[in-house]
C-alpha cells in the first residue's frame, strides 16, 4: 500500500492535486507503453504469437486479452512512430485515451509519413492544449488527408470490410445493441428513425421521441408489429427460496447477468401468457451437478450446463461472451470431456490456448469444490479463474487476494 496523505483543507488545494494526480498517471502510462514495447522487443521465447503476447500484457494490467492487444499496439505506436506524442504523455499534457486516438488515426501511413504527422500534431496540441477527444480525432484525421489521401481510403475501405454488431447488457434492466456500419448508412438510418417518430409524435402518439425511435428499431429489426411482441427464449437460474418462498435473492439470466427475483418471478408466471419460453434451472446448492459424457464435444445438456456456470470467458478479466466449450486438458491428450474438464472461453482465447507459451489447467480438486482452472503465460506468471457463485451463493466466498505471481479467489 501506498502512504495516503492527509487530504487537503481547501477546494484549490483539491484542484491542484487533482490535475497534479492526473499528470502523473499520464506519465505512468507512458511508462507502462515503453514497458510494454521492451517486452514484446526482448520478447519471451521465439515461439510466443501475437495473440500469447497481447494475453500477457493484458493479464499483467488485470485486463482482457482484447485490452492487451490494443496496449500492444499502442506501445509499438507511442515508442516506434510517435516520439513526439509520448513525450506530451510523459510529461503529462496528453492522456492515454487520446494517446491512442493518435496511434490509431496514423496507423494507415508509411513509417515516414507517421512521424510527420507525430510532428504536426504534436505541435498541434502545444498550440491548443484543450482539446478533447473528438477534436484531436478530427485534427490528426486532417493532418492524415493532408499527407495521404489514399491511406486514408484504405482504411475506410478496410473499417467497411469490417462491419459488425455488438451487443452487451447494462446494470438498469436494459441492453445495448450497436452497429459498425457505414458512415452514409448511419445517417440514412437515423434519417429515417427520426423522421417517422415526428410524424407520429405530429400524430398523437404519448410516447417520447425516444422511446418511438427505440420501439422502432426493434421492430424493423425483428420484423414485428410491435416491439413487445418479439418471441423470446430465457434460461433462468433461480434459487429455489427466490422462486418458491418470495426471497429476494437475484435470478441469473446466463449471458445477461443478474436480475430482480421479483422480475424473475413475474417472467415464469407470465410465460405461458405470452411467447416468452422460459426454461427454470434450479440452484439449490452452491454448485451445479456434474455431468461426464464418452464424446469429445461438449453438447446438449453438459454443454448448457458449462455455459450457465461460466456465464462468460474464463480466461481472468475477459468478459467476452462464452463461444467455445473448451477441453482445459486437451482431448488429444487424454483430458475428459466432463464438467470438471470443460470450460467457456471466448473464440480469441480459445485459439490463444494453442499457442505454446499458453497453459491451462484445473486446480480445483474435484467436481464438488468451486471449478478453478489456472492461466499460466509464457513469462510464468501464473492466474487463477474461479466459477463465478451460482444465485444465493455466498459472494464472500468469491473475494480476490493476490499470492506472489499468482492471482486467486479465496474463501
Amino acid at each position: 500500500m501506498f502512504a495516503v496523505d492527509p487530504l487537503p483543507d481547501t477546494a484549490v488545494e483539491c484542484v491542484a492535486e487533482l490535475e497534479e494526480i492526473e499528470r502523473l498517471k499520464a506519465a505512468m502510462c507512458a511508462r507502462q507503453a515503453r514497458l510494454t514495447a521492451r517486452l514484446d522487443e526482448t520478447g519471451v521465447r521465439p515461439t510466443t504469437s501475437e495473440k500469447a503476447m497481447a494475453t500477457e500484457v493484458g493479464l499483467a494490467r488485470h485486463e482482457s486479452p482484447h485490452r492487451g492487444a490494443r496496449f500492444l499496439k499502442l506501445a509499438r505506436g507511442l515508442v516506434e512512430d510517435h516520439p513526439e506524442v509520448l513525450g506530451l504523455l510523459e510529461s503529462g499534457d496528453l492522456n492515454e485515451r487520446r494517446a491512442e486516438i493518435i496511434v490509431n488515426e496514423t496507423a494507415d501511413l508509411a513509417l515516414a509519413d507517421r512521424r510527420a504527422a507525430d510532428a504536426a500534431i504534436a505541435d498541434h496540441l502545444l498550440e491548443h492544449p484543450t482539446l478533447g477527444d473528438r477534436d484531436i480525432a478530427d485534427a490528426a484525421r486532417r493532418i492524415v488527408l493532408r499527407i495521404d489521401e489514399a491511406a486514408a481510403l484504405r482504411k475506410r475501405e478496410r473499417a467497411h470490410k469490417a462491419r459488425h454488431v455488438e451487443s452487451r447488457t447494462r446494470a438498469d434492466g436494459c441492453g445495448e445493441v450497436t452497429g459498425v456500419i457505414a458512415d452514409w448508412q448511419m445517417a440514412a438510418i437515423v434519417s429515417s428513425l427520426d423522421e417517422r417518430a415526428d410524424l407520429l409524435k405530429q400524430q398523437g402518439d404519448e410516447r417520447t421521441r425516444a422511446q418511438i425511435k427505440a420501439d422502432l428499431f426493434v421492430e424493423r429489426l425483428t420484423g414485428q408489429v410491435v416491439a413487445d411482441s418479439v418471441p423470446v427464449r430465457i434460461d433462468l437460474v433461480v434459487p429455489v427460496e427466490s422462486l418458491l418462498a418470495g426471497g429476494t435473492e437475484p435470478a441469473e439470466v446466463p449471458g445477461l447477468g443478474p436480475i430482480p427475483a421479483t422480475v424473475a418471478r413475474e417472467l415464469i408466471l407470465a410465460s405461458p401468457r405470452t411467447r416468452t419460453v422460459i426454461r427454470r434451472l434450479f440452484a439449490d446448492t452452491d454448485h451445479l451437478v456434474a455431468m461426464e459424457s464418452t464424446q469429445r464435444v461438449f453438447h446438449g445438456r453438459l454443454r448448457q450446463f458449462i455455459q450457465v456456470r461460466d456465464r462468460r470467458c474464463r480466461t481472468p478479466w475477459c468478459d467476452a461472451p462464452i463461444r467455445h466449450l473448451d477441453h482445459v486438458h486437451e482431448a488429444a491428450e487424454g483430458g475428459e470431456t466432463s464438467l470438471h474438464n470443460g470450460q467457456g472461453l471466448c473464440e480469441a482465447c480459445n485459439y490463444t490456448k494453442q499457442d505454446p507459451g499458453i497453459t491451462h489447467e484445473v486446480v480445483s480438486e474435484d467436481v464438488i469444490e468451486p471449478h478453478t482452472t489456472r492461466v499460466t503465460t509464457p513469462t510464468g506468471a501464473s492466474y487463477d479463474s474461479r466459477a463465478p457463485a451460482p444465485p444465493g451463493s455466498n459472494p464472500r466466498d468469491h473475494f480476490i487476494q493476490r499470492q506472489p505471481g499468482v492471482w486467486t479467489r479465496v474463501a
